[in-house]
């Protein structure tokens, strides 16, 4: 599913008016290409390079539509837990535009960002505004390198400046090269190769300034030793009035990933939560948690809710019982993975079929059963993925809920009412690992190589409790085991490595957790094909685990990798490398971070480290 996100004006000589440039998949709008993120485009009429920035979700509403603002929209989507979670009153699909119909007006707008354009010929450097442009066309044109039927169309910059605030801003190429002149001229020569070859320099025989190349502009404080410092600038919300910063901004290349780290929080289906009749009254549901149960059959008489439902009083009243008992037990303020793993934990003794949920309970291996508790094969699955903000720079792998997250990018001006999200459908296995197993594995030594990488991170945004369980021996064994298990059952289940996704399950008490989610997550090209499901069962998981062990006892990279050698630059983890660990990004909930190869192996010093070493002996 695509969708095509309108062209804001780019310059005070731009004509007003929404202009087609271009489209983006459905889940990409609700993580990688969310609002402050820069997408490139190519111009429809000439394929010229275009380059905007994602708008926040006031200009989503301005763009909708007749009216239907917020959740008034037809496109859209409820998990009661997540928006409890959230705060918000439900979540908006990105609109999806058919390409027979042209009479579409539902788009995403976005604006011009960098504003400085480059001439690929002249070398010119320059503002959108000064360069030639046809009405109501986005591309801008060299008009003293174009000549008779051959145009020169400008070209975004590269470098633009970012800070871990998540501000956004444009390469100062005036005060880079202390020039100021009241109309600088400027060029960016190529003169060598790197960095140091590529001179910035003004060509106004009056300027004052000195041509300087951009060696060095990469640094962390590059721009801080100049007297530059962050505006605070957030040019994907017009209407978001400057504020001070006090991080240091940063020069990174416009399609650098470190650009946009999204920040999501997703949720399953689970009942009481799953069955089918929670889409239509997901809509009401802050209003019954509002409502005295006394008042509940008028309520439902009043909306209509058996007529849009098609489900009976009674079972309407029951449904809103369970979620009353929900909202006010404990586990409403409990981490929103600690319903699920129980649900799943239950699910491992008989089958459930309600509504999206569909688990059925499959016996553990016996050569397993010493590591493992319970594995569940979930037949069928929804998963809502709800974009709540986004980081810059540096990706942060703790929860993005906290209302403390000064890091976290914001996605609105005013604290949102509805967030962007996207439904997943698939399937999935649940592995739960054995308590006595692991407080047996976790002695002095796995725990002593745990606390070294506690030692190399420098996280000064997160919460100290939830630092040490992220860094903990458990936590460092289960991500490592999600990861590995992917790449093996991509090799074998029928589907990609980047459609399968990974749950974590790991808590303390009084939340204690310590279980493995491995699903399918691709919105729009890949649902419930069976193959996932297949290789869960007892015949084949044993072998799968197997050859899964006997990959990470030795990487391509090794002896480098198992010693760590190769993360020296990346402190985030321990023996984890593209050969041996690493997913797609898209996969991975903590962006390939908090890896360690030697949790499930050990290493050749120590191989008792590992959790899963004496399954491997026996292999060998």
């Amino acid at each position: 599913m695509r969708r095509a996100p309108g062209q804001g004006p780019a310059g005070p000589q731009v004509p007003q008016g929404p202009r087609i440039i271009g489209s983006v998949r459905r889940s990409h709008v609700a993580s990688t290409f969310g609002p402050g993120a820069v997408v490139d485009f190519r111009a429809p009429a000439s394929g010229a390079p275009l380059s905007g920035l994602v708008t926040g979700l006031e200009e989503w509403d301005g763009a909708a539509p007749n009216g239907r603002t917020g959740l008034l929209h037809f496109q859209r989507t409820y998990e009661p837990r997540l928006q409890h979670l959230l705060r918000v009153g439900g979540f908006r699909l990105p609109p999806v535009k058919e390409a027979s119909d042209e009479s579409w007006t539902d788009v995403l707008p976005v604006v011009r960002f960098p504003h400085w354009l480059m001439c690929p010929v002249c070398e010119r450097l320059a503002p959108a505004d000064e360069f030639s442009f046809d009405p109501n066309r986005p591309e801008r044109r060299c008009a003293s390198c174009s000549r008779d039927a051959s145009t020169t169309y400008a070209v975004p910059v590269r470098f633009i400046v970012a800070c871990e605030n998540g501000h956004l801003d444009e390469f100062p190429w005036t005060r880079w090269i202390d020039c100021k002149c009241a109309s600088p001229r400027l060029v960016l020569k190529t003169t060598g190769a790197g960095l140091a070859g590529k001179l910035v320099q003004c060509t106004n025989p009056d300027c004052s300034g000195s041509p300087r190349s951009l060696e060095g502009a990469f640094g962390k404080k590059a721009l801080v030793t100049r007297g530059m410092r962050c505006a605070g600038k957030r040019p994907w919300l017009p209407t978001a009035p400057e504020r001070g910063c006090t991080m240091n901004p940063r020069v990174v290349q416009r399609g650098a990933s470190s650009v946009y780290y999204s920040a999501i929080e997703s949720a399953l289906d689970i009942p009481p939560f799953s069955p089918n009749l929670a889409q239509v009254i997901g809509p009401y549901a802050n209003d019954v948690m509002k409502c005295p149960p006394e008042d509940w059959p008028a309520f439902i008489r009043i909306n209509r809710l058996e007529e849009k439902s098609g489900t009976s009083k009674e079972e309407l009243l029951r449904t809103f019982e369970e979620w009353r008992q929900w909202h006010e037990g404990k586990e409403a303020d409990a981490p929103l993975e600690w319903a699920e793993y129980r649900q799943l934990k239950l699910s491992a003794q008989e089958p459930v079929d309600k509504g999206e949920f569909q688990t059925r309970p499959e016996p553990v291996p016996q050569e397993l059963e010493p590591y493992l508790d319970s594995v569940v094969l979930a037949r069928r699955l929804r998963e809502v993925r709800a974009l709540v903000g986004f980081t810059r720079i540096k990706p942060s792998s703790g929860p993005f809920r906290s209302d403390n997250n000064s890091r976290l990018g914001r996605i609105s001006v005013q604290p949102p009412k509805w967030l962007p999200a996207v439904e997943l459908r698939g399937e999935g296995i649940f592995i739960r690992f054995s308590e006595k197993a692991l407080e047996a594995w976790e002695g002095e030594k796995v725990r002593a190589r745990a606390g070294w990488l506690a030692s190399r991170r420098t996280n000064p945004h997160a919460e100290p409790d939830e630092e040490a369980l992220r860094t903990g021996p458990r936590f460092l064994l289960l991500h490592s085991f999600a990861h590995a298990l992917m790449r093996q059952l991509s090799l074998t289940c029928g589907y990609s490595s980047a459609a399968l996704r990974e749950r974590l399950y790991v808590g303390n008490d009084p939340y204690g957790m310590c279980g493995v989610l491995i699903h399918t997550g691709s919105a729009d090209s890949e649902g419930t094909l069976g193959g996932l499901v297949r290789q869960g069962k007892q015949e084949f998981l044993e072998n799968t685990i197997r050859e899964m062990l006997a990959s990470m006892s030795w990487c391509s990279s090794d002896p480098l990798c198992i010693t760590c050698a190769v993360t020296l630059s990346s402190p985030d983890n321990l023996s984890a490398c593209h050969a041996c660990l690493l997913v797609p990004e898209t996969s991975c909930q903590h962006f390939n971070l908090l890896l360690d190869r030697a949790m499930l192996v050990g290493t050749p010093e120590d191989p008792s480290v590992g959790y899963f070493n004496s399954l491997l002996a026996k292999s060998s």
